[in-house]
């Protein structure tokens, strides 16, 4: 059952899709982000609900029903041919290579953020069949992602055993529907328009995130980071609006794609506002068939609701992280945080107008102004570098080119106005984006994060994925219907060449997802094995104190993901309200008086614990066992006194795992792998 669940998460996908193309009239290319959008919500409302078993239960029956009904009702040989098309090609060929090929190579978790949140997160959800919302959890912190791409790693895995990479075909099969839906309802005999399009989508992730020749391994496809699935579904938002546009289909299964949209990241919610706006302004402004004044209300209408969607699924998970925020402070938890996002954006403009603001924002105004100018810089900076083209305005300029060139090419007047309509509004949504940001660095990051506007390239590139494939969506859509069309469909040929060449000198075959060393996860696969034979020598149930000299927090996060569904107790200090430090690695210790300074290059930020307090942290925490991963000379001098055999077991490889009993903590008899 390792790999049967994959056969079965596969075929209920496509029994939907196939519902959604031969009964719905939903083109081919275009049913996959549909129906992954539909599957996403469907599973985020049960998890709110706490019902996520029976949810799986009913979506892969309903699945079957409506796929059984789509084929039973299609007996006409021309029918079936709805089934196939270039996009849809494009999908099923990407999404069953990789669940065979990650079946077969079984890549895992590695990036820092993976641990901390977005692999663990998917783990707990699948190993407890519920929300990680409510998994108990070593960490202080309370995990509020949004769901929408954890749901999709469920998805995948419903019936089959937890697996990393399971994980990672969830996400990817989304990240393949927004190549198909770029591809969209192109036909077979237009095949030299198909191409060059499932090229630049599959290329795009590459080709805006990295910037100089990669020593390690790009892992575009082998990530459960939210960023670039974001920025993919930017863009496939709006490949599929005007695919819906041109072929006359249903238009209102954009609107499950929308709420997907708004569901994968705080930072997406924005996102998915100006999406959404975008497709309202589109269909408001140029969805008439004849005169504008014919059947404004219809579009008017649908407007509305094209904006309500992001917002319902959003306000449903807001108010369900609100009840947990209350319900986990009472129970003497962190409670919230930081400032909701609502009041940051009103009193930040509040700020910019000269009004009066709280306090709150009265003392941050200063970081405010200086991210803000910081920001700008980052932006025009040639030593800045976020892309494969370079920095941010020369990104924002090649997209703008695209734009330009469908612009003057579109068929006929009204033609050029939606053209420009989109460059235009996609430019200010990219001006709102980068506010909203300005934003959370000025009052709702820590300090430190501001000060080096940390992670700044992940969140830029998210609107970029978008915003470029916004703009090729928008040049395909003349290329099939304006002037000129031979010259634009070379002028994308080339590009899509130059595109592959230039991505290829950065990103070499052995560091593809296509091509990474076996060594690649050989850390983790040892760590993994030690997980297991710590988990084997103390049972399930038990919460764990972990040491592991010299970690900078990444081996507490991976053992944490690991030792599921033991809990692995935090062992530290709690963040210092000035510095917006944690107080050490999860599991690294010495003596007060060797305490490096935390200033310094390099430094090991560990507790400081006298014997007794390490021996006081220990027994106060309930935990059972205290796992032994890696031992300095400082720390066995310093506490050894607290173990039986003065951590002699463990210098000799003999045990990883020490019980908590009412005396000394003694060693327990296991196989410690190499």
């Amino acid at each position: 059952m390792l790999y049967f669940d994959l056969v079965l998460s596969l075929g209920a996908l496509f029994l939907l899709c196939a519902f959604f193309t031969l009964k719905a009239g939903l083109h081919s290319a275009l049913a996959p982000l549909v129906s992954l959008s539909c599957i996403s919500s469907w599973f985020a409302v049960a998890g709110v609900a706490d019902l996520l078993k029976p949810a799986g239960w009913v979506l892969y029956l309903v699945c079957l029903g409506l796929g059984i009904w789509a084929f039973w009702g299609c007996r006409e040989k021309a029918r079936w041919k709805q089934l196939i098309s270039p996009g849809a090609m494009v999908f099923w060929v990407l999404a069953v290579f990789f669940a065979v090929y990650f079946s077969v190579r079984q890549p895992m978790f590695s990036e820092f953020d993976e641990f901390s949140f977005w692999g663990t997160a998917a783990q707990m959800t699948k190993t407890t069949d519920r929300l990680y919302t409510v998994g108990e959890y070593g960490t202080p912190w309370l995990p509020s992602q949004n769901p929408g791409l954890v749901m999709l790693g469920y998805f995948a895995q419903f019936f089959g055993r937890f697996a990393h990479f399971k994980v990672y075909l969830g996400y990817d099969l989304m990240l393949f529907a927004c190549i198909a839906a770029l591809v969209g309802v192109v036909e077979m005999k237009n095949y030299k328009l198909a191409v060059p399009l499932a090229v630049i989508g599959w290329l795009t992730p590459w080709f805006l995130t990295t910037y100089n020749r990669t020593i390690f391994v790009s892992k575009v496809y082998m990530s459960a980071y939210g960023d670039i699935p974001a920025g993919m579904l930017i863009g496939g938002a709006a490949a599929l609006w005007f695919a819906l546009r041109k072929k006359g289909g249903p238009l209102w299964t954009i609107l499950p794609v929308l709420a997907f949209l708004a569901n994968i990241k705080d930072n997406t919610f924005p996102l998915a506002l100006i999406t959404a706006a975008l497709i309202a302004a589109d269909y408001f402004l140029f969805g008439y068939e004849e005169k504008w004044r014919t059947g404004w209300a219809k579009r008017l209408g649908f407007s509305a609701l094209c904006m309500a969607s992001p917002l319902v699924l959003y306000k449903i998970w807001g108010s369900y992280i609100a009840r947990l925020v209350i319900a986990n402070s009472e129970a003497g938890g962190m409670g919230a945080t930081s400032e909701d996002t609502i009041s940051v954006a009103i009193n930040g403009t509040r700020l910019l107008l000269g009004l009066p603001v709280p306090e709150y924002y009265q003392v941050r105004a200063e970081r405010f102004f200086d991210v803000a100018r910081r920001m700008k810089a980052e932006f025009y900076s040639p030593d800045k570098a976020l892309s494969a083209v370079g920095q941010g305005v020369v990104v924002a300029v090649l997209i703008l080119c695209i734009f330009l060139a469908a612009v003057l090419f579109a068929k006929n007047a009204r033609d050029r106005l939606r053209a420009a309509m989109w460059m235009v509004g996609s430019t200010l949504g990219f001006a709102a984006y980068n506010y909203v940001l300005t934003l959370c660095y000025g009052f709702i990051f820590k300090e430190f994060q501001a000060e080096r506007l940390e992670d700044y390239n992940r969140y830029m590139t998210t609107y970029y994925i978008g915003w470029f494939l916004m703009a090729a969506a928008v040049l395909a859509w003349v290329i099939q219907t304006g002037k000129c069309r031979l010259l634009l469909n070379t002028g994308l040929l080339a590009f899509s060449v130059l595109m592959l060449l230039r991505v290829n000198m950065l990103v070499l075959p052995q560091f593809s997802v296509l091509g990474f060393s076996d060594a690649e996860f050989a850390d983790q696969k040892l760590m993994q094995q030690k997980a297991e034979a710590v988990k084997t020598a103390m049972g399930d149930d038990s919460r764990v104190f972990l040491v592991t000299q010299g970690d900078n927090g990444l081996k507490w996060f991976t053992y944490g993901c690991y030792l599921q569904p033991n809990v692995l107790d935090y062992s530290g200090w709690e963040q210092d309200k000035e510095t917006g430090r944690w107080g050490a690695g999860g599991g690294t210790f010495g003596l007060p008086e060797n305490t490096p300074d935390p200033e310094q290059p390099g430094a090991i930020y560990y507790h400081s614990y006298t014997p007794e307090e390490l021996e006081k942290a220990i027994r106060e925490s309930g935990s059972r066992y205290v796992f032994v991963e890696k031992l300095d000379p400082g720390f066995a001098a310093a506490y050894g006194a607290l173990f039986e055999d003065g951590l002699s077991a463990a210098e000799n490889h003999e045990t990883l795992l020490y019980k908590v009993e009412d005396g000394l903590f003694a060693p327990v008899a296991m196989e410690v792998p190499n």
